[in-house]
C-alpha cells in the first residue's frame, strides 16, 4: 500500500487537528517508505507544527486540475466539492499575488521538490484571505512527480494584525523622520559657524535617526560659544533632551547674558533640573535622573582669550606643537544632586596662532571594534590627534572618519558621535 494515500485520508477528515495529524504521522515514521514519502511526511510534520487551526487539503493532477479536496478548504473558499473538482487550481488564486511567485512554485514542484509560502488567496465571493501553504509532489517509482498536494492554513487574522503593525511602524517612522529634520533645524548652520571660524571640521554620527548629542553654536558681538553636548540616552529620549538642552543654553547665553563657560554651565544644571522638576517627590513617580555631559568653549574676539568649563567632558588642545588634556568638572548637567550647590570651574587658556581645539562625545571611544571588539579609547584618539593635528581640518575630518570606520566595521555603532575641531586663528 502505497503509504501516501494514508496521509491523503488523513487529510480528507476535516476533524482531524494538529495534535491527530501528527500522532498519525509518528506512527507512519515507523513503517517501510521510500525516501519521497518519508520527504513528504516530514514536511508536513513541521508544517503542521507551525498551527493550530485544521489544514485546508487539495490535491491536483499534473497539469494542476484539482482532483478531491477536504472539507476544510471548501469552508474557508466558499466553494463546495464539486465546484472545485475538475477545474485549475487558480480558481482559489488572487490576482493581488505577483505572477512571479506561481512561476516559482511551478518549477519547484515540477522539478520534484516540495514549495512553501505565503500566499494571497481569494474566496468564491472575491474576497482575499491568506493562507500559510506547503505544496509538494508525490512522486512515483521513477523519481518523477505523479501528481501535487497543497496543505495550507488561513492566516488572514495574522496577515491583518501583520500589516496594522506595519502601518503603524510606518507612521512612527514618518513622525521621527519628521522629528529628524527639526533637530537638524535647532543645529548651527555651516555658513553661521563660517562667518566666524576659518579652520574647523564636524563630525556628526547620530546612532539613530534622531541623536541624543548636539553641538551648539552662537556668536555675539564680542563671544562665540561652542558646545558638543551628549545627552542621556539616543533616539527619541535623546533627542528630546537634545531640543531641552539647546533651548536653556540659548536662554542662558543670550537672554540672560552670561558668557563665563563655568557660570553657564551651572545655570543649565539648575535649568535642567528645574525643567525636569528632578527636585520634587511624588507618589507613584521616580524623579528624572537624565541629564547631559558637556565640553564647552568661549572665544574673545577682541582680545584673544580663550576659555573652556567642562561636565564630564574634556577638551584635547594642541597647544604649541603639544597635546594637552583640559580635564573637566566630574559632574553632569542635570540628574541628582547631593551638593548645596554645583559648581562648573572655568579654565583660561593661553592659546597662540595654530593651537587646535577639539571636543567630542564619549560615542567615538567608546566603540567596539578592531581585530579583538575592544574600545576605540582615548588613547587611540590621542594618537590620532597627534599624527594629523597638523593637517588642515577637512583632511583631519576625513582621517579621523576613515579610521573610526575601519575600527567598527561591520560592528553595531553603540552611541551617538559628535566631535568638534577648531584651528586658532588669533584676531
Amino acid at each position: 500500500m502505497y503509504n501516501y494515500e494514508e496521509i491523503r485520508k488523513l487529510l480528507q477528515d476535516s476533524r482531524s487537528n494538529k495534535d491527530a495529524l501528527l500522532a498519525q504521522l509518528a506512527t507512519l515514521k515507523t513503517g517501510d517508505q521510500s525516501g519521497s514519502v518519508q520527504q513528504i511526511i516530514t514536511l508536513l510534520g513541521d508544517h503542521f507544527g507551525m498551527h493550530n487551526p485544521n489544514p485546508m487539503w487539495l490535491e491536483t493532477d499534473l497539469e494542476g486540475v484539482i482532483t478531491d479536496a477536504n472539507d476544510e478548504i471548501c469552508r474557508v473558499s466558499g466553494h463546495t466539492r464539486e465546484e472545485l473538482i475538475g477545474q485549475k487550481a487558480g480558481i482559489l488564486q488572487s490576482s493581488n499575488t505577483e505572477f512571479g511567485k506561481f512561476t516559482d512554485l511551478w518549477n519547484t514542484i515540477t522539478a520534484g521538490k516540495a514549495w512553501k509560502s505565503e500566499l494571497q488567496n481569494r474566496r468564491k465571493n472575491y474576497e482575499s484571505y491568506w493562507v500559510d501553504i506547503l505544496i509538494a509532489p508525490v512522486l512515483g517509482a521513477d523519481g518523477n512527480p505523479v501528481k501535487y498536494f497543497a496543505i495550507s492554513y488561513d492566516i488572514s487574522e495574522l496577515m491583518h494584525q501583520k500589516e496594522e503593525v506595519e502601518a503603524k511602524n510606518m507612521e512612527m517612522l514618518e513622525s521621527i523622520k519628521y522629528a529628524k529634520r527639526i533637530q537638524k533645524m535647532i543645529m548651527p548652520s555651516k555658513r553661521e559657524m563660517d562667518d566666524d571660524w576659518d579652520e574647523y571640521f564636524v563630525i556628526y554620527k547620530p546612532k539613530d535617526l534622531v541623536s541624543g548629542d548636539f553641538y551648539w553654536f552662537k556668536s555675539t558681538l564680542s563671544m562665540v560659544f561652542c558646545a558638543v553636548v551628549d545627552c542621556t540616552g539616543h533616539g527619541v529620549p535623546g533627542a528630546f533632551m537634545s531640543l531641552i538642552g539647546n533651548n536653556l543654553l540659548n536662554q542662558i547665553v543670550l537672554q540672560q547674558g552670561i558668557t563665563q563657560p563655568g557660570r553657564i554651565l551651572s545655570e543649565l544644571h539648575k535649568e535642567v533640573r528645574a525643567t525636569l522638576k528632578q527636585d520634587e517627590e511624588e507618589e507613584g513617580r521616580t524623579p528624572s535622573r537624565d541629564g547631559m555631559d558637556v565640553s564647552l568653549l568661549v572665544f574673545n574676539k577682541f582680545d584673544n582669550e580663550v576659555m573652556y568649563a567642562g561636565a564630564n567632558r574634556p577638551l584635547f588642545w594642541v597647544h604649541d606643537g603639544e597635546l594637552e588634556e583640559v580635564k573637566p568638572d566630574k559632574m553632569s548637567i542635570g540628574g541628582e544632586q547631593l551638593e548645596e550647590e554645583r559648581i562648573f570651574s572655568t579654565h583660561m587658556l593661553e592659546a597662540v596662532d595654530g593651537d587646535v581645539f577639539y571636543m567630542f562625545s564619549d560615542g567615538i571611544v567608546d566603540q567596539f571594534g578592531g581585530p579583538d571588539q575592544k574600545k576605540f579609547s582615548t588613547k587611540k584618539l590621542k594618537d590620532l590627534i597627534r599624527e594629523n593635528h597638523h593637517e588642515k581640518m577637512s583632511i583631519q575630518r576625513a582621517m579621523f572618519n576613515l579610521v573610526w570606520k575601519d575600527w567598527k566595521a561591520d560592528g553595531e555603532q553603540i552611541d551617538d558621535v559628535t566631535m568638534i575641531g577648531y584651528r586658532f586663528k588669533e584676531r
